[in-house]
């Protein structure tokens, strides 16, 4: 390509290609690029979705021509002022993070409607879900914007302000007067918590502080997903990577959300309610693991119970009755109420219970060790999910759709699999990203289908766009309909999903021991951390 005197010249199949790129673009923002025969192109779709893809534009971008279009906009502290002061004025706020997208959207609007370009009443079809409150906040920035800049804001552009605001809004602490649940927010968190229940066995509906707060998150959320609203989520990565069962979790209760405002919940939208999860497992897992243990020492009455109190004091949220005895008395023993033996001595006696020896003051890595063993099952291995029938290396396909095709006939021919397991797969697919990150996809089936649970893996020869990445791995994941807990495998299964040098390491040699030392090594660094 070269330029000679503001003349651009570039091969029809580059110009192809780059068209081609483009319009995928805006088909995400619901935008099209409609073609005249000697007229040339047109972008058509509403104004709404339009000042929406100039966001996300501006955000995803930073060529110089964007870079020229914002040195148009107002003055972004200015309207971060009017912003703050209008929303305190009735009663609630926004983060500090969800400011600068928020000031950005009114740059926009304000250039758009300095072009002729307003919104129309009939783009906002939600509008009847804006309070008083929220119509008086977008008023009394838009006087502000008014008297500042001397730029009149008609009637649509303030309830488009309102939108905005609601999509942001969160109420000061203390203070629920702004807070309206209605009866659709109700119901879909009923159907989340109930989705959850079918899909992972967990007892939800009954935790008073994460319906509380799933309630009082939708009432934004729901603005947002309706019409589409960018949500930054700057701990995202960290909210995969430390809290991923509780992300798995979000992301099957997002399903219900996904079908009933007909739109694909963002990840990082459902970061956001993995946090809500993260805490609700967190007060699970004080009932759901408790466990009965049984302490050796051998070094007396004294240190025994010493022993006792430093187990009580760090794993206390795991046990219920832990008891203590000395090695001869192990022979007659009745362990029948018993799930493990810690000892800080050998112990050449067979006994019916996991033992594990401990040092008498732990370390970093014993302790680790003593809550995974705790928290969950002793001696599991994630291993057995990976089938090596089910790890293939020479699956073609150019699209998502072809590659899940080819990989539900392979595992047709391996697994018993209910016909409609492809359909499934590709429902999901609809409703969820599936691309956790750049490289690896997961998908999965609607809900549980199969009487096991397992992984296809397929290392592609070439990365294939997903929904928004390039991926190379592909993970099949189908869970039992026995309702297994999965905490652990979802525990284990990003850490090196997420691990750019192990997905690397696996694509250049392909080969099912690599996968398997990979997880050897992720099993080991979950024990010791």
């Amino acid at each position: 390509m070269a330029k000679n005197q503001g003349f651009l010249f570039l091969s029809r199949k580059t110009l192809s290609l780059d068209l081609k790129n483009a319009e995928q673009y805006l088909n995400r923002h619901h935008l099209e690029l409609e073609r005249k025969p000697y007229y040339g192109l047109r972008l058509w779709g509403d104004e709404f979705s339009i000042r929406l893809c100039l966001s996300a534009i501006f955000h995803e971008f930073s060529d110089q021509w964007f870079k020229e279009i914002y040195s148009g906009f107002k003055d972004p502290d200015l309207i971060r002022r009017e912003i703050l002061n209008s929303v305190r004025q009735c009663g609630f706020t926004i983060y500090e993070m969800d400011i600068p997208n928020m000031v950005l959207q009114i740059q926009i609007a304000l250039y758009r409607q300095e072009r002729g370009y307003v919104v129309k009443m009939e783009d906002m079809a939600h509008g009847d879900l804006l309070r008083e409150s929220d119509i008086q906040a977008a008023r009394l920035c838009a006087q502000g914007l008014k008297d500042a800049l001397g730029v009149n804001i008609p009637v649509p552009e303030i309830k488009y302000m309102a939108i905005q605001l609601l999509g942001k809004k969160k109420v000061l602490a203390g203070d629920r007067s702004n807070v309206f649940i209605d009866m659709e927010i109700n119901q879909l968190v009923n159907r989340m918590l109930e989705s959850v229940h079918q899909a992972y066995s967990l007892e939800l509906g009954s935790d008073f502080d994460l319906n509380t707060s799933l309630r009082q998150h939708m009432v934004s959320l729901r603005i947002r997903l309706q019409y589409r609203l960018k949500m930054d989520n700057p701990l995202l990565r960290e909210i995969k990577e430390v809290y991923s069962f509780p992300y798995a979790v979000a992301a099957h209760a997002s399903t219900v959300l996904s079908e009933y405002f007909h739109t694909i919940v963002p990840e990082e939208e459902i970061g956001y309610l993995a946090l809500c999860f993260a805490l609700s497992l967190k007060r699970q897992d004080r009932q759901r693991h408790k466990r009965n243990i049984l302490l050796v020492c051998a070094s007396g009455a004294g240190s025994a119970k010493l022993f006792e109190y430093r187990f009580r004091e760090m794993y206390g949220d795991y046990l219920d009755r832990v008891e203590t005895c000395e090695i001869g008395s192990l022979a007659s023993r009745d362990f029948s109420d018993i799930d493990y033996v810690f000892s800080t001595v050998p112990i050449k006696a067979r006994i019916p219970v996991p033992v594990c020896q401990v040092q008498y003051f732990f370390d970093r890595h014993n302790a680790g060790e003593v809550e995974r063993i705790l928290k969950h099952d002793c001696g599991s291995s994630i291993k057995s999910c990976f089938d090596p029938e089910l790890f293939f290396t020479d699956i073609k396909g150019n699209s998502r759709e072809e590659i899940l095709h080819e990989l539900c006939q392979r595992v047709k021919k391996v697994r018993s699999i209910p016909e409609d397991f492809e359909e499934s797969v590709l429902k999901r697919e609809n409703l969820m990203q599936t691309d956790l990150c750049r490289q690896i996809a997961i998908p999965h089936p609607y809900r549980p289908v199969t009487e096991e649970t397992f992984v296809c893996v397929a290392v592609l020869e070439k990365p294939v766009f997903w929904h928004i990445y390039e991926v190379q791995i592909v993970f099949l994941l189908s869970v039992s309909v026995k309702r297994e807990n999965l905490e652990e495998f979802y525990s284990i299964a990003p850490r090196f999903m997420m691990d750019e040098r192990c997905m690397n390491r696996l694509i250049q040699t392909k080969s099912y021991d690599t996968l398997m030392e990979i997880i050897d090594w992720a099993e080991q660094d979950e024990a010791s951390s």
